[in-house]
């Protein structure tokens, strides 16, 4: 005998999972269009945090310079200030998880901002702990969840928060030690073994990065030849006007402006990976819309 039972009963199944689908999709689509959301705000804070990484180093350089004899350098590090200023007015209108740690800068940077009572090694000592901080927030962020959303091209971005924002304040590190050394026309014996640590730490780093970059399928994007020859020609710099002579005579500024090329080559990968984030994200949301218009 037929099961009678069964041909009743698929209909309704089906009739039941259909109605489970129509159920479930809403919160589907919901929950989809929150993860984008955040993947959008992750993306805007982890850009603002570049920005803000990159000029902190920068003021840190210039000011050490400045609190260390060259005058000349006050007109550039008052633009900085406000560079600084203005991303720090930007992310005050971010929302998000990270609201306490977001606090935390606004509120060492108000005290920073102004160096002209500070002693050099204080000053230093002070920039330093931002951009570490500044460095951890970005990594909290860019873990929060996974941004690469499980694709192979997106899989060189722990390189990125790591290797090379690491490799380009260490990198920073060096340009405001040596731009206080130039400034002042000598150097003490503990200020040429720290730099010298420096130097080996931005060597094994960068070449750290650039061989993980040079190895992956998404090389192309970035100009990796030229971020490799600034940076040894900076490495170069340091040996040659700081470390191997006994009184230093570049001039400050000479030797900013150097550094500099180097540090803009390495947060130059940062801004590649989040421009590529941003244009998956929106690749992202451009296939759920088409897939919401033809459902088929």
């Amino acid at each position: 005998m037929h099961d009678v039972s069964a041909w009743i009963t698929l209909p309704g199944l089906a009739l039941g999972v259909a109605l489970l689908c129509a159920l479930l999709y809403p919160l589907h689509r919901r929950l989809q269009q929150r993860h984008q959301r955040q993947l959008r705000l992750n993306i805007t804070q982890l850009s603002l945090l570049r920005e803000l990484i990159g000029g902190w180093q920068r003021h840190r350089g210039l000011s050490n310079g400045l609190l260390c004899g060259d005058n000349s350098l006050s007109q550039d590090l008052a633009a900085v200030r406000l560079q600084v200023d203005d991303h720090l007015l930007q992310a005050t209108r971010l929302s998000g998880n990270q609201q306490a740690a977001w606090a935390s800068l606004f509120d060492h940077w108000s005290r920073l901002r102004d160096v002209r009572n500070s002693d050099p090694a204080n000053n230093l000592a002070q920039h330093h702990l931002i951009i570490r901080n500044a460095i951890f927030l970005m990594e909290d962020i860019a873990s929060e969840f996974d941004l690469s959303q499980g694709r192979s091209e997106l899989s060189y971005l722990p390189c990125i928060w790591h290797e090379v924002i690491q490799a380009a304040e260490w990198a920073g590190q060096a340009r405001a030690l040596g731009t206080g050394i130039a400034a002042a026309r000598h150097s003490s014996a503990e200020q040429r073994v720290r730099l010298r640590f420096l130097k080996q730490k931005i060597e094994q780093l960068s070449r750290s990065a650039f061989t993980t970059l040079h190895n992956h399928e998404q090389c192309r994007r970035f100009n990796l030849m030229r971020g490799e020859q600034t940076v040894l020609s900076f490495l170069r710099c340091i040996d040659q006007e700081l470390l191997n002579v006994e009184q230093p005579g570049i001039a400050a500024k000479a030797y900013f402006q150097c550094a500099t090329l180097a540090i803009d080559e390495l947060l130059a990968l940062i801004d590649v990976a989040l421009r590529h984030l941003q244009e998956t994200g929106r690749g992202a949301t451009t296939g759920n819309s088409q897939a919401k218009k033809n459902p088929d």
